[in-house]
This record gives structure tokens, C-alpha cells and sequence, in this order.
């Protein structure tokens, strides 16, 4: 019976989606040690507020300059470049990129060293004497992780491309456990220092993981300048408009603090938990297949297989949707009980359990929704076009801002999850839109047939 039914458990749920499950839920598992071992080691003081601090703005400008630009647009011009022909333009295309990304986060490492004790003022300005100089301290050691996450981001996009899934996904659990080794190493001598020096560890792990992933690659790995060619001029005119998207999630969740900052106390904080508990599905189930499913639909959109880019369409639609849905039906039932036994105790008391647990109820409705704005969204990209995705994502902003202020007076604070599952229920019928456009591009299969008998 086992035996039967693996083909079909493997049909709907790829092998690639399953491995990267595994691996996102183990670094969620280990960041959560990592939280507990700061709170062991350190407790909720000045000095973990100042190494928090001293991540925020190096962690944005990765995320903005580096990690926002590479999401859509770098694996379909890749496999596009090594379809048509033997794979050198491709490698060539990469290896531009891979430099101008070390040299712009290399380049704003620099100028941040130098303002350091600029930045206070816009990250932390309530931090003052010995706490302000840790913070600045601890900002400038940090400067060293984004050079190597710039380089490692990159890669991982290659070992994406190659379905290399395993060595893309244990690099974030090797970063965590990086900051756990330092912690434990360095913590009872050198204090806060201790895991400012793991993090850099675990950047350096998560960057040499990847390397040791492409051995056996035709891809090599070495730095490269080309600017002035056709891919990347693609690549940047598909680069600009997701990297001004990108903040629109942060955009988003200010918002909620803002609104959740009006009402009864505690309400930040349980927006915050409860979007922590929602995350997990959506990341180990909606993130984990649209980055196994990325690079069969960038390779079918590019040698223009309409038949082959619907049926992985389809088949991920299909397994994210039961998968999420039943995800959900099940944080429904058990959040309660799970924020009792994980958040639940001492000053966290049972009116904050239950609080936490009715958003995380409301929440839920929105797991299949966000999981299947990933997938589609990486479908859009596979057809090399982003800029019907931003307007979506601007879009499903602006309506889970109207519907969260159209349900306040009535449902308080819930008015926050549910008008969150409505934008981006939103955003998933615009997607859906967007992607019914860009399917025009595709020829249809005779036509390709054709195509490939004239060759």
C-alpha cells in the first residue's frame, strides 16, 4: 500500500517542497533555541535591546538592495540563458550579478561604519550613554554579515536554478546554530559580544554551505563584470519595481502596530505572537513549494511549454491549497493550547493567552491566501515580468487598510487578522488576473511543437 501510494504522494507534494519544508521548519526550530538561549543567557535588558537594534538597518538594506532584487527576476533570465544555448552566457550573467552585489552591500558597509554613531538617532534614539556606544559597537561588527549574505543570497538563486534544494535550505539552519555556537562560546566572557560574533559565523556557514552545494555544478563560482549586455539590462528593468514593492509587508504590519497601539494594552504584542504562530504554515508549506515549483516554471515559460508551465501551476496550486486549509483548521483548534504551553506564565497571564489566541484564530483564515500569493507571484516572475505583481501587492495593501478600518468599530482589534485575510484574499484574485496576462506570452503548444520541429 505504502509502496502504491508514494507516486501519488510524490505527484502532489514534489520532492523538492517536502525538503524544503523539512529544512524551513528546522530553522524556525533552531531560531527558537537561539531566542531561548538569549533569554537564558542574557534575560530582557539593555544589552539584547542594543543587539537587537544593531540588526535592523543592515538587515533592510540586504533586504532592499540585495535579497528584494534577486527574488523575481534572477532564475528565469538564468535558465532562459542556459537553455538557449551552452550555458556560458548564463554563467556569465550570474557572476555579474554575484559582483555587483558584494561590491553595493560592500560599498554601504562601508558608509555605515563611518555613520555609525549616526544611526542611533534613526534606529534607537532612546539609547544613551554606555547602551548608545554598545549599540554602535555591535552595529559595526554586524556591518560583516550583509557582505557575506549578498554573496550567499546570490548562489543560493543558482542552487535554486539547479534544484540543489537541500544546500539552499540548511544554510539558514547553519546560520542559526552559528549564533547559538557564539553565544555559548563567547557569551559568559565577552557578554553580548558573544552571539554579534556568532552571527558572523553563521553568515560565513550559510555562504560556504552554498559554495560546497556547487561543487559538481557547471557553474563556477568566481567573481565576473559584464554589465553591458541584453540579461542584465533585463534583470535591472525587472529588479527596480520589486525592490520598490518590497517594503509593502513592513508597510503593512506598521500599520497594525499603529492601529493595535490605539486600543486596549497589550494588543501590539498580540498582534506580533500571533502573526508569529501564522507565519510558520505559510513559510514551511506556501514558501517551500513556490521555490521548488520556481525553477520548473521559469524552464517551461522559457522554451514557451504552456502545457508543462499549467500542470506544475496546477498540481502546487492544488497541494498548497488542501495543505494550508488543513494547516489552518488546525491552528484554529490547537493555537489556544499552544500559546499557553509556549508563551503562556508569569506575566503572559491567561487574559493574554486568550487574546492571542483569537487573533491567531482570525489569523489562520488568511494561511491559504498569503501561501497562494507566493506561488502565484513566482509564477508571474517565471514569465519574466514583475510590475503586475507590485500593482497586486499595492493593491492588497490598500484593501486590507480599507477593510481593517471598515471592521474596527465592530471587532476591535480583531478587525487586524481579518482584514488581513481579506487583502490578501484580494491580492490572490489579482494575482490570479495578472498571471491569465502573462499566460498570453506563452505560445500555445502546437505552435512551440512547431518551433522545435523547424530547428
Amino acid at each position: 500500500m505504502i509502496r502504491g501510494a508514494w507516486p501519488t504522494l510524490t505527484r502532489f507534494v514534489p520532492e523538492g517542497a517536502a525538503l524544503l519544508a523539512v529544512l524551513i521548519f528546522g530553522s524556525y526550530l533552531l531560531g527558537l533555541v537561539r531566542d531561548r538561549t538569549f533569554a537564558r543567557t542574557f534575560g530582557a535588558g539593555s544589552a539584547l535591546d542594543a543587539y537587537n537594534a544593531a540588526f535592523v538597518l543592515p538587515e533592510l538594506l540586504l533586504d532592499v538592495l540585495v535579497e528584494a532584487g534577486l527574488a523575481a527576476p534572477f532564475i528565469p533570465i538564468f535558465l532562459r540563458l542556459r537553455s538557449a544555448g551552452d550555458g556560458a552566457d548564463g554563467d556569465r550573467f550570474a557572476r555579474t550579478i554575484l559582483t555587483a552585489a558584494v561590491t553595493v552591500m560592500g560599498g554601504a558597509a562601508v558608509v555605515l561604519f563611518v555613520a555609525a554613531d549616526a544611526t542611533t538617532g534613526l534606529i534607537a534614539p532612546g539609547f544613551d550613554g554606555a547602551q548608545r556606544e554598545l549599540y554602535v559597537s555591535l552595529f559595526r561588527v554586524m556591518l560583516v554579515t550583509p557582505i557575506l549574505f549578498a554573496a550567499s543570497l546570490t548562489l543560493g538563486q543558482v542552487l535554486l536554478a539547479e534544484q540543489r534544494f537541500f544546500w539552499y535550505g540548511v544554510a539558514p539552519l547553519l546560520y542559526n546554530a552559528g549564533i547559538i555556537l557564539g553565544t555559548i562560546a563567547f557569551g559568559g566572557t565577552l557578554g553580548i559580544y558573544g552571539p554579534a560574533i556568532g552571527a558572523v559565523i553563521g553568515a560565513t556557514l550559510h555562504l560556504g554551505s552554498r559554495l560546497v552545494g556547487l561543487r559538481g555544478s557547471p557553474f563556477r563560482v568566481r567573481l565576473g563584470w559584464n554589465p553591458r549586455t541584453a540579461p542584465v539590462r533585463e534583470f535591472v528593468r525587472l529588479m527596480l519595481p520589486k525592490m520598490a514593492s518590497h517594503p509593502v509587508e513592513s508597510t503593512t504590519f506598521l500599520f497594525f502596530t499603529a492601529v493595535a497601539s490605539g486600543l486596549a494594552a497589550g494588543s501590539v504584542t498580540a498582534v506580533s505572537f500571533a502573526r508569529n504562530f501564522q507565519s510558520v504554515p505559510v513559510s514551511v508549506i506556501g514558501v517551500a513549494f513556490a521555490l521548488a515549483a520556481f525553477p520548473g516554471l521559469s524552464t517551461a515559460a522559457a522554451v514557451h511549454d504552456r502545457r508543462a508551465f499549467l500542470r506544475l501551476l496546477g498540481t502546487n496550486l492544488v497541494s498548497v491549497t488542501l495543505l494550508t486549509t488543513a494547516a489552518a483548521v488546525v491552528l484554529m483548534v490547537v493555537g489556544e493550547l499552544a500559546i499557553s504551553v509556549l508563551l503562556g506564565g508569569g506575566e503572559f497571564d491567561e487574559g493574554d493567552v486568550r487574546l492571542t489566541a483569537s487573533l491567531l484564530g482570525a489569523f489562520a483564515i488568511s494561511i491559504p491566501f498569503e501561501s497562494l500569493t507566493h506561488l502565484l507571484s513566482r509564477a508571474i516572475y517565471a514569465t519574466r515580468h514583475t510590475i503586475l505583481q507590485v500593482l497586486a501587492s499595492l493593491a492588497g495593501l490598500g484593501i486590507t487598510v480599507a477593510a481593517t478600518l471598515l471592521l474596527l468599530p465592530a471587532w476591535g482589534i480583531v478587525a487586524v487578522p481579518l482584514g488581513f485575510a481579506i487583502g490578501q484574499a484580494g491580492k490572490v484574485v489579482l494575482l490570479a488576473l495578472a498571471l491569465a496576462v502573462r499566460m498570453r506570452t506563452l505560445p500555445p503548444d502546437r505552435q512551440f511543437t512547431d518551433e522545435r520541429r523547424r530547428d
